[in-house]
């Protein structure tokens, strides 16, 4: 049994907070329990356990996390290169994770003074750029496929090899797509402003059925959405979003895969002009491009919450 102490970062990117370890440098043999017991929103970690926090940019009173990022540094590459690792709160690997690989990017910028590097992820190798003060990151996103078989969606007969788009599901009508992870998106009727707009749903209530649908077989995230702003002028199209995210089974603050998922679904649909967008989760703002080929590209703030050391085995 491992007894010895881990140092350990917090960061998030628009309120979506990620533990950091320095996986290269240090052991943790149980990754999953170490996710699950100190990204406990109830019990897990908080900036105000050590007693050198530092506290810059956190959000306030909150305790956990939405997974913890095992991170190596390759620095013979050029640009550098990252390997990431995303454990979830429920000890689940993730393949991809937007705001987490803008964390890491910041992360490995705090380290290294560069600042563009290439991510390894379980969905691909990713590009990222840091601002020069690292207040903010961009990362190319891949590109959102609605194919059935990569998102993955499961029906049979005539269906089989057709798209999910705006159907029924466990009473949501989704849009299904492939952003680094499955996305089932939603659009509902009113923004953050409207009384009966998209924070009136009981997202806690409907996601979870088509989470765990039958037609996605890997689970999906589950996104809200709503247009404020179709982008019809010069300015990028603009949308609310709201995420339930597989693997911390409740809401987050902001999903970056979802903020892809969101436009992509968007576009489809013929809701926005344009291939740019700003989505807008109850963390703060993402910039999101969409091109029609190629990768999409997620961009927003950064920021260090606190430093400390946690023990390797927490049992």
């Amino acid at each position: 049994m491992s007894t010895h102490a881990v140092p350990v970062e917090k960061y998030h990117g628009t309120g979506n907070d990620f533990l950091v370890v320095d996986a290269a440098a240090e052991n943790v043999g149980d990754r999953a329990a170490f996710a699950r017991a100190y990204c406990d929103r109830e019990t897990g970690v908080d900036g105000g356990d050590f007693a050198d926090a530092d506290d810059r940019g956190a959000p306030s009173g909150r305790r956990g996390a939405d997974g913890v990022l095992f991170l190596s540094i390759e620095e013979r590459f050029d640009p550098t290169r990252v390997v990431m690792t995303l454990v979830q709160p429920d000890g689940s690997t993730a393949t991809m994770c937007g705001n987490g690989a803008r964390v890491v990017a910041r992360w490995a910028h705090d380290r290294t003074g560069d600042r563009e590097f290439m991510i390894d992820t379980q969905a691909g190798t990713r590009r990222a750029t840091v601002t020069a003060d690292g207040s903010a990151a961009t990362i190319e996103m891949g590109e959102p496929t609605f194919d059935p078989r990569r998102v993955p969606v499961a029906r049979e007969g005539a269906l089989a090899d057709e798209p999910l788009v705006d159907e029924p599901v466990e009473g949501l009508t989704v849009t299904a797509v492939n952003t680094g992870v499955p996305h089932a998106v939603a659009f509902v009727d009113g923004g953050r402003d409207d009384h009966d707009g998209i924070d009136a749903v009981d997202l806690d209530a409907v996601a979870p059925p088509v989470r765990h649908a039958g037609v996605f077989p890997e689970g999906a995230n589950v996104n809200l959405a709503a247009v404020v702003d179709d982008g019809g002028g010069d300015a990028p199209a603009v949308l609310d979003q709201r995420t339930f995210e597989r693997g911390v089974e409740g809401e987050t603050r902001s999903c970056g895969t979802g903020a892809v998922a969101v436009v992509a679904a968007a576009r489809r649909l013929g809701l926005i002009e344009g291939e740019s967008a700003v989505s807008r989760p109850p963390g703060g703002e993402l910039e999101i491009t969409v091109p029609d080929r190629g990768h999409a590209t997620l961009a927003g703030p950064v920021a260090h919450e606190f430093s400390g050391a946690l023990p390797a085995d927490p049992r």
